[in-house]
C-alpha cells in the first residue's frame, strides 16, 4: 500500500487531501507542522511527502531542506498558495500544485509524482 504523508498547517487543507486520497486507496498520514512530519519520518516511510510551502515563516522551505536531508530519494509534492511567489523555495520538489486545487488536480499530480522513475518499492 502507498503511503503519503501531508504537511499542512490548514486542518481543512489536511481533511480534504485525507479524503480524496484515502478514497483513491491510498494510505494517508496528516500533521499540521515541520516538526511534526520530521518526528513521523522517524518511524515511518512515506512514498510520497505533500507539503504546504507556504505556511507562516519559513517552515515549509525548512521542511523541504529537513525532509531531503533524511532521505534525498523522497517524492515531494509542494502545495503553495496562488496568490503567492513561491519560486524562492520550489528546488527540491517533484512537482508543485497550487492552492485551492480540485480533488482531480490533486490526484493527477499524486499520481504523476509516484509514477516518476526512481520511486522506492513499497
Amino acid at each position: 500500500m502507498i503511503t503519503i504523508l501531508v504537511i499542512d498547517a490548514d486542518p481543512a487543507v489536511r481533511l480534504a487531501a485525507r479524503r480524496v486520497l484515502e478514497a483513491a486507496g491510498f494510505t494517508v498520514i496528516s500533521v499540521p507542522s515541520a516538526s511534526a512530519a520530521l518526528h513521523r519520518l522517524e518511524t515511518l516511510r512515506a512514498d510520497l511527502v505533500i507539503c504546504d510551502i507556504s505556511m507562516p515563516g519559513s517552515e515549509g522551505a525548512s521542511a523541504i531542506d529537513a525532509i531531503r536531508s533524511v532521505d534525498p530519494l523522497a517524492q515531494i509534492l509542494g502545495l503553495f498558495a496562488k496568490d503567492r511567489d513561491s519560486s524562492g523555495v520550489l528546488s527540491g520538489m517533484t512537482y508543485t500544485l497550487g492552492k485551492p486545487f480540485t480533488a482531480s488536480e490533486l490526484l493527477t499530480v499524486v499520481r504523476r509524482c509516484l509514477a516518476r522513475p526512481g520511486l522506492r518499492p513499497s
